[in-house]
Parts: C-alpha cells; structure tokens; sequence
C-alpha cells in the first residue's frame, strides 16, 4: 500500500489527482469524495485517453455533481465512473482500488497494462 493523502482532504465537488509508478510504468490516479464514499480511477477519459483534469487538482464539475472532462465535455457520474452524456455515453472510468483506514487513503492496485 501507498499512502496518498488525508481523507479530509478530499472534499465534496472535488478531487486530487496523483502520480504514481506502477509497476514501471506512471499512472496518475484521481481520487473523488461521493455521496458514497471516496472513489478513485484513472485520470483518463475513454473518449481520447485525456487527463480529466484542466490543471493539478482542478476538475470540472457540473451543478449536480458530475465530473466533466475538461478537453471534450465527456459527463461522469462519480460514484459508478459511468459516462451518462458526451462523447463516451455508457464508457466508464477505469477504477483503481484503494483503502481507507484511520482517516488516510492508501492505492492498494490499479489495472495491469502491457
């Protein structure tokens, strides 16, 4: 496990994004707080392979609490990581597990790429 950060620093509405060596390989992982909880996927739209993100740590959000890509408009909902409009409907965000324990957030594993 490593660790990413408080949990009290994520917020409602907002997200960090993180850079991470995967097994060799660097991967930048976007953490969310949900209705549900924190979440956490890859920084990458499946549009275009984009980063979510318009500058570090800055993500666009929509008055009900959709993420929004910043490069195409692609709409999330956060807590599934499902696009429900744009030019993706039905794609998903790729997930990336993560722990919660004693108020921290920890990346346990992302998915494997060749």
């Amino acid at each position: 496990m490593q660790y990413l950060c408080q949990q009290s620093e994520i917020t409602s509405e907002s997200g960090r994004e993180f850079r991470l060596d995967v097994e060799g390989h660097v991967r930048f992982v976007a953490v969310f707080r949900t209705a549900n909880g924190i979440r956490a996927y890859l920084n990458s739209c499946p549009h275009q392979g984009r980063s979510l993100n318009w500058a570090p740590d800055q993500f666009l959000f929509t008055d009900d609490g959709k993420l929004v890509c910043a490069h195409h408009g692609a709409t999330f909902d956060v807590g599934s990581g499902t696009c429900v409009s744009g030019p993706c409907p039905g794609a998903s965000l790729t997930p990336v597990d993560i722990e919660l324990k004693d108020g921290s957030v920890y990346f346990v594993s992302a998915p494997t790429f060749a």
